[in-house]
C-alpha cells in the first residue's frame, strides 16, 4: 500500500518506522507505542508526524497542515500513509511477537536471580 502522502501538493515519503524514528516522534511528543494517546490528541499526533515526514519543527507542520485542510483537504490521508509505514515496518513486527514480554515501564524491569 502506499506510503506516500501529498501535502500542499508536494508528494512526501513516510520513512520507515525503526527504532530511531520511534524515538524522533517522541521527542515531538507522540508516543506511538500508546494508542489511546495517539487518539486523544489526533491533531498533535498529526501536527508531529508531519513535522517528522516533512523534517521540519512542529510550527511548520502545523502550518503544512492548516494550508492542506484551508485547501479542502483532511488529514486521514495522512493518518493512513503512517499507519501503513507502521505496518510495513520490520521493527514494530518484532514488537508485536514482543507484545506481552516487555517491561510496561522501567521500574516493572525485575532483575534475573544470578548465582554467585
Amino acid at each position: 500500500m502506499k506510503r506516500t502522502v501529498v501535502i500542499n501538493n508536494t508528494e512526501y515519503d513516510v520513512p520507515e518506522i525503526n527504532y530511531n524514528a520511534l524515538c524522533d516522534l517522541a521527542e515531538y511528543g507522540v508516543d506511538i507505542l500508546n494508542p489511546k494517546q495517539m487518539r486523544k490528541s489526533t491533531i498533535s499526533s498529526a501536527r508531529a508526524i508531519v513535522a517528522w515526514i516533512t523534517d521540519s519543527d512542529v510550527e511548520t507542520a502545523g502550518e503544512l497542515i492548516q494550508a492542506h485542510m484551508i485547501a479542502g483537504n483532511g488529514i486521514t490521508e495522512i493518518f493512513d500513509a503512517f499507519t501503513q509505514a507502521v505496518e510495513d515496518s520490520d521493527f514494530f513486527k518484532a514488537l508485536r511477537k514482543q507484545e506481552g514480554k516487555l517491561p510496561v515501564q522501567p521500574q516493572d524491569h525485575k532483575r534475573k536471580a544470578t548465582r554467585a
